[in-house]
């Protein structure tokens, strides 16, 4: 919990219930309400402290029973955003309503209750309203208490325009008249949550329903859209239909409300956000067009909607009482909802993908002395925010699946329901968790996750190998990973030297069965019966661990002809190039022994292992963008993709799966961006096809055929780009071209997108986008950095006051390797705060730090080795 003095409301008032009317207005962006809250004075006190910000109070009063109305002074504060009733008295114990009259703006900075724009199929431009209340911005729609542990009921009434619909969490009871033109909805009471996860939206939308029977429970399900989208919410209901059975039967819990809708917004900050019973989402992030969709947005569609399902037991149901266990909700929803996809489409390889989506996100992220533990005490609600991150989301994610092999998955499954049974309606804690696994499983579960959730950073596992007989004896040694790591030695000085986790290890080889062992101190053993003579084997097998392993020279040799042949999984292939490839960043492992490793996947089929090899190689084309060696290392990938981009052709081969589309734009987008001259033709002869007629490029190969098109484009491509983003109606295509106009390498037609970025021509949510993209191009990111500065003011206007937009545009900065511009980044940060982003900052710098140590111990090196 915070401590005593951290910025939360008082106690001595507890609310129940809130009856809440709302009046939004779509000509003028206000919006009028009202609301009765049921209170309890539970001990004596002259002031009700409730939170408000951006809200005008026209009146107030407390009705307490037996004691007649009070009405207090009121006053506001902006800064704390808080409400304060004063009654100047003490109030009697008990309980008492509370009235409270407001007004507010329909704001444009995508949080509270805001107001959203788009174009109908028509060419008429529409307005809606909608919130997004998640972490602290309830209090921007009414006063409240606006704290997760301050759970109560809702129920909730909306006056609008009679030609549009409502949603919110619960489903309609009651639709009246209301004067000329309007209606007045009021929607069922719900049961008691908080704040954050309450939601309504009101606009001209359009539904697709369908029923859920089982486990005994009849949910209605159904996707909303603006009008025109209807038939691209089919795949996402069918999916969330199948989900629930899996859901309700994996927490032997029934989803408890009698509804379940997901709503496309067309202007949304996050990808989406999990109100109990109305999740809104990006059209992006819930929209399928069953013509023009790729492979990847239908899997993204999947992981979003199953992630915010496991919500509504895992946040919804049971929620943290703090946010310092935000982890607890993003954490186990990221894990669950994978699970939920590869039960679903197990053709899909889900734990691939996410070794290479969260996993190595969040080693690469922890790996820097700016991390943070997982569970991170959070005194002030504005620190939120920052908490929104790949450690919050992809390593917890990650220590849970590694948790959940060490238990096995049957046991976890038994520890969980008795969590969500125990906690149900109410809010846990972590160490609740913990003590509810240990009761199911009989292990030490709170000793061992301690070491992960509550300290920063992880270990690497040092291992050697001697023969024993025909045995093969492990030693394994642990110390803190830290990228900075100025000695390039092994161990990072001071507090790390001190550092110990509680490390499930598993070890599996060429011969027999996989070896486990939990290792409690700096140093263990292992034995692998019959392995002496064995080719080869590997630490971390399925890289269910969270940390990394470094081997002997001889022993990372052994390795080679294992990842060559395809005889190690997909999934340990990937792991072994990644760790490699941290090692060399850290200096503990030689930068060309990565390169080298590199060369051994020219034989490589899984889409994932090329994708986390290609992230590595990119950030190493970046770090010698100014290196004299870079068009060899550029030539070098050029022949690693080559084979690859030549094996699986442009057009998909009777039989592809989805895993063959990922692989194919995957091999292509990078042998083009290396130069790859048969590859640019290509894909730049497909863009004019395309330009005549859509359909001859598949929506697959969309991305990459537009672009390499933009890469070897002139003034002339690009004219016909903005055009193409014009015309399409589909935001997924949106967002190809908009991404593709950030990879123009003329510096003038770079600077107008950016400038293009902040009018009309780019919506609020998708500029960040297109900044970061340009950022990536190295013709570009000088010109996105120059750009983030010259327009902060507006920058920090629209996304400063929370959410991680602000935390995803500052990391811009980091991508530079050289003094002068860490000197310019501190300068301008040191003008210009960005408290919602400070963290970010820290990280950026140090990278731009390692960026200039591995240049300083690597260039020679590298160059070296290309030459030969």
């Amino acid at each position: 919990m915070p401590t005593q003095e951290a910025a939360v409301l008082p106690v001595s008032v507890r609310p129940s219930k809130y009856r809440i009317t709302l009046q939004p207005d779509l000509d003028s962006f206000t919006f009028s309400g009202s609301e009765v809250v049921e209170v309890e004075v539970v001990e004596p006190t002259s002031t009700i402290i409730v939170n408000a910000a951006e809200l005008e109070v026209q009146s107030c009063r407390l009705d307490m029973a037996g004691a007649g109305s009070k009405e207090p002074s009121v006053s506001l504060d902006e800064g704390a955003e808080t409400l304060t009733l004063d009654f100047g008295e003490p109030l009697p114990t008990g309980k008492a309503e509370l009235f409270i009259e407001f007004t507010g703006e329909l704001n444009d900075k995508l949080r509270g209750f805001y107001r959203s724009q788009y174009q109908t199929p028509d060419g008429e431009t529409r307005s809606l309203a909608t919130t997004q209340f998640e972490s602290t911005d309830a209090r921007r729609a009414f006063p409240c208490w606006d704290e997760p542990a301050h759970k109560a009921s809702f129920e909730v009434t909306l006056v609008f325009q009679d030609t549009l619909n409502a949603i919110s969490n619960t489903p309609v009871v009651e639709e009246s008249p209301a004067g000329p033109g309007l209606k007045s909805v009021r929607f069922a009471e719900t049961p008691v949550m908080s704040t954050y996860l309450l939601a309504f939206v009101v606009g001209d939308l359009v539904s697709t329903h369908a029923d859920y029977t089982g486990q005994g429970v009849k949910t209605k399900v159904g996707v909303w859209t603006t009008r025109g989208n209807e038939e691209k919410g089919q795949f996402a209901l069918d999916t969330s239909v199948k989900l629930l059975s899996f859901f309700n039967e994996y927490f032997d819990i029934p989803y408890p409300l009698e509804k379940l809708d997901h709503i496309a917004i067309p202007d949304f900050a996050a990808g989406a956000m999990e109100n109990w019973g109305a999740i809104t989402y990006r059209e992006t992030a819930l929209l399928v067009d069953p013509v023009n969709s790729s492979a990847g947005t239908r899997q993204r569609v999947a992981e979003v909607v199953a992630h915010e399902m496991a919500h509504m037991w895992f946040g919804d149901l049971v929620t943290m009482e703090w946010w310092d266990d935000l982890w607890l909700n993003e954490s186990f929803a990221s894990w669950m909802g994978t699970k939920a996809v590869d039960w679903l489409f197990p053709e899909w390889a889900m734990w691939t993908q996410f070794v290479n989506m969260d996993t190595n996100r969040a080693l690469s992220l922890d790996g820097l002395k700016n991390s943070h533990p997982i569970e991170q005490e959070v005194n002030d609600p504005a620190e939120v925010s920052q908490l929104f991150d790949a450690i919050s989301y992809s390593k917890g994610a990650s220590v849970l699946r590694m948790l959940e092999q060490f238990l096995t998955p049957e046991v976890f499954r038994q520890g969980l329901r008795r969590y969500i049974s125990a906690h149900q309606y109410g809010n846990a804690r972590t160490e609740d968790l913990w003590s509810a696994l240990e009761e199911a499983s009989q292990q030490p579960v709170t000793a061992i996750m301690d070491s992960w959730v509550k300290q920063m950073g992880y270990p690497v596992l040092n291992v050697s190998a001697a023969p024993a007989g025909d045995d093969l004896d492990l030693t394994l040694e642990q110390e803190r990973f830290v990228y900075d790591n100025p000695e390039g030695d092994s161990g990072a000085a001071g507090e790390a030297d001190s550092q110990l986790w509680r490390v499930p290890v598993g070890v599996t080889s060429g011969v027999g069965q996989p070896r486990t062992t939990v290792m409690e101190e700096s140093r263990t053993s292992l034995q692998i019966p019959g392995a002496s003579a064995a080719s080869w084997f590997k630490v971390n097998p399925d890289q269910t661990g969270f940390f990394r392993v470094n081997y002997s020279a001889e022993d990372w040799q052994r390795l080679i002809p294992a990842i060559r042949s395809l005889e190690l999984p997909a999934t340990d292939r990937l792991g072994i190039q990644n760790d490699a490839y941290a090692l060399s960043r850290a200096g503990l492992l030689g930068v060309t022994q990565f390169l080298s490793l590199a060369q051994a996947y020219q034989n490589e089929t899984d889409a994932s292992v090329w994708s986390d090899l290609a992230s590595n190689l990119r950030d190493i084309d970046l770090l010698l963008a100014d290196e004299p060696c870079h068009e060899a290392f550029r030539s070098s990938c050029r022949e690693l993709f080559a084979p690859a981009a030549g094996r699986v052709g442009w057009d998909a081969r009777p039989g592809d799966g989805h895993l063959d589309a990922l692989l194919r734009s995957t091999v292509l987008s990078q042998a083009g961006s290396y130069g790859d001259q048969a590859v640019i033709d290509q894909a730049v002869a497909r863009f004019q096809g395309y330009l005549e007629d859509h359909a001859t490029v598949h929506p697959d190969l969309r991305g990459v055929v537009l672009t390499l098109a933009a890469q070897a484009g002139d003034r002339g491509a690009y004219d016909r780009m903005w055009e193409l983003e014009k015309e399409t109606p589909l935001q997924e295509e949106k967002i190809r071209v908009l991404v593709s106009l950030a990879r123009f390498s003329q510096p003038e037609l770079l600077q107008e997108t950016l400038d293009r970025s902040l009018t009309d021509d780019v919506r609020s949510q998708d500029t960040i986008t297109v900044v970061t993209a340009v950022a990536s191009n190295l013709k570009g990111r000088q010109l996105a950095w120059d750009f983030v500065k010259a327009r902060w003011e507006e920058f920090d206007r629209r996304y400063g006051g929370g959410g991680f937009g602000l935390m995803r545009l500052v990391s811009v900065c980091g991508n530079f390797s050289d003094a002068e511009h860490m000197n310019d980044v501190e300068e301008f940060f040191k003008d210009h705060p960005a408290p919602a982003a400070e963290r970010t900052i820290r990280q950026a710098l140090e990278r731009i730090r390692l960026h200039i140590a591995w240049l300083g111990r690597n260039r020679e090196d590298v160059a070296r080795w290309l030459g030969s």
